[in-house]
């Protein structure tokens, strides 16, 4: 707004006032003459007159929406009707030229530039916005007074070592130009990768369709929604527009993109075979060598994932998807839980806000009932809820928590959220009529389960949730005729849990020792069974028993840490 400010107040027109002429000479003088104005230490050459804010008015109006549009074949069209002129390019058709094979090396890389490019000595707003883009700066002095000047600027966002700043003064020009020229192919392609890089992938996938749509066969543009497609988990039409490119310029990136796809699908053997061909390729590429390991931990071919991840720390061990990576090898393979809490609480301290090592970090806690890096997992599952609203698997570590500190009006609450989210697993409901029956809603746990089972009566957990709420509700006499009616047909898992839930109902001790000791011969295993075996021996004050028992159910689930406290305070006692 300053060169506006300034051309309005410029004396040119004062000095043109003074001078008797016909109207036709004082137009043709106005539109002729130029005036040179400084706007923070640069000058800028901009005609004055009747068109003073239009520095191309001289073009040609289909060559320069041409360049505005901004796609590939509109530049070189633009380009081609514009050589058709007989004579020599005025000085502001050379900076047309200039302006429009920056855009095609900035923006479209991948394209040939058909045209000869002049030189331009003259400074002008154009030029200048763009010596700004490749030093990772928005300008903000062209004066916004047409499209290019206001859209120029924002080519920044291109450039790879622009920093967040430029963000929002990127979204405004770009927003102004769409105003201007709403189908651009450039401004609808730059303010895409704006949300893009925003993380709002719902508005970046509008302003890339509207791209794609007038421009299908630009490989940037095909690369880009492809991308954000499958950030909106349209794996799907992802890959059929990845698939689309017909050139191999970018035959490393479509692989590349081709690798991700597969791998959020599920399908980590393609995965694998196109990160194989990448690093055939690009050997060095240590993003895919850490990609690989990752493809290889799904696939729990520990051994390889491992000579991966020890090559990679050589180089960086200080990446965050190293270190998430690492923790997981160690939980699951080596199922060392102090060494993978050890390695995400690093994690935590060089990126303490990053979703993937909060989730992780609210995993350990809600495995081992024990604090992960000084937060339990319901706290570190709402810092991952603050950034992600509704993430599921964030949810589910955060009932966990709940549960485990006993908080179970909050526990009740998140239960209820999480059933509200809909395709509830069977673990949800398992949790859901537990925190229930600790708020002693009987009645409201007994008709869920009872609806869930019903739905599904071959899911082994909705069963045994069904029989948990039914045991608190129904008449003891029935209860158990219910429970013998499943023993001679259930898996051996089942049966186990049908004798644990009988000892309950059972009105001698010797009777529910009994159901005990047959729960444990269908599934030695059933530590919920041999923790009732510890509290029945702990209560007659058989301490040595009880510890038998309870140290088994230590070794069945050794990161939970509240079974080992109990373990370690029996040991005191008999002492």
């Amino acid at each position: 707004m300053l060169l506006a400010a300034f051309i309005i107040s410029s004396p040119v027109f004062s000095a043109s006032k003074k001078k008797k002429k016909t109207k036709e000479t004082e137009t043709s003088a106005s539109a002729e003459t130029n005036t040179t104005v400084s706007v923070d230490d640069t000058s800028y050459k901009l005609p004055t007159g009747k068109n003073q804010r239009e520095y191309f008015s001289k073009v040609d109006p289909e060559v320069l929406l041409k360049v505005q549009n901004g796609s590939p074949d509109s530049l070189r069209e633009a380009m081609s009707l514009m050589r058709q002129k007989s004579g020599e390019y005025e000085e502001y058709e050379n900076v047309l030229a200039v302006v429009s094979s920056e855009i095609m090396k900035l923006v479209w890389p991948s394209e040939k530039i058909t045209w000869d490019i002049p030189v331009v000595t003259a400074e002008t707003p154009y030029t200048g916005a763009i010596s700004s883009v490749k030093q990772g700066v928005f300008d903000s002095s062209t004066g916004n007074v047409d499209f290019l000047t206001t859209l120029l600027p924002a080519l920044v966002i291109v450039n790879s070592n622009s920093d967040i700043s430029i963000i929002e003064s990127c979204e405004t020009a770009l927003k102004s130009a769409l105003q201007i020229q709403p189908d651009s192919v450039l401004a609808n392609y730059l303010l895409a990768m704006v949300y893009e890089r925003k993380r709002g992938f719902e508005n970046a996938e509008k302003y890339m369709a509207a791209a794609y749509e007038v421009s299908p066969k630009t490989s940037e543009i095909s690369l880009a929604y492809s991308r954000i497609l499958r950030a909106n988990g349209k794996l799907a039409e992802a890959s059929k527009i990845l698939n689309s490119i017909d050139n191999t310029i970018n035959d490393i990136a479509v692989l590349k993109q081709n690798a991700y796809i597969s791998f959020d699908a599920g399908d980590y053997d393609s995965a694998e075979l196109y990160v194989a061909r990448v690093l055939q390729q690009t050997p060095n590429d240590l993003e895919f060598l850490l990609f690989r390991a990752k493809i290889l931990v799904e696939k729990k071919d520990y051994i390889h994932a491992v000579s991966l991840l020890d090559v990679y720390a050589r180089q960086d061990s200080s990446s965050i998807d190293y270190l998430v990576l690492r923790a997981r090898v160690q939980l699951d393979w080596s199922k060392n839980t102090a060494a993978a809490s050890e390695t995400v609480e690093k994690a935590l301290q060089m990126y303490p806000d990053n979703t993937d090592a909060l989730m992780f970090a609210a995993r350990i806690s809600s495995e081992t009932d024990s604090p992960v890096a000084g937060k339990y997992a319901d706290e570190l599952a709402a810092r991952v809820l603050e950034k992600k609203p509704g993430n599921v698997e964030a949810m589910t570590y955060a009932l966990d928590g709940l549960i485990q500190r006993e908080n179970w009006q909050e526990a009740y609450a998140a239960s209820k959220n999480l059933i509200a989210m809909g395709n509830v697993s069977s673990a949800v409901v398992e949790k859901y009529v537990n925190v229930c029956i600790k708020m002693n809603k009987y009645n409201e746990a007994y008709e869920y389960a009872k609806l869930k089972y019903d739905a599904n009566p071959s899911d082994e957990v909705l069963l045994q949730s069904y029989i948990l709420a039914y045991s608190m509700v129904g008449n003891r006499d029935s209860v158990l005729k219910y429970i013998d009616s499943l023993m001679n047909t259930s898996s051996s898992k089942v049966k186990s849990y049908l004798y644990y839930r009988r000892s309950y109902l059972q009105l001698t001790e010797e009777k529910s020792l009994a159901d005990l000791r047959s729960s444990l011969i269908a599934n030695p295993r059933n530590s919920d069974a041999l923790f009732r075996l510890y509290e029945l021996y702990y209560a007659k004050q058989d301490y040595r028993k009880a510890q038998y028992y309870l140290r088994q159910v230590v070794a069945i689930n050794p990161n939970d840490s509240s079974f080992k406290k109990l373990n370690e305070a029996l040991t005191k006692l008999i002492q």
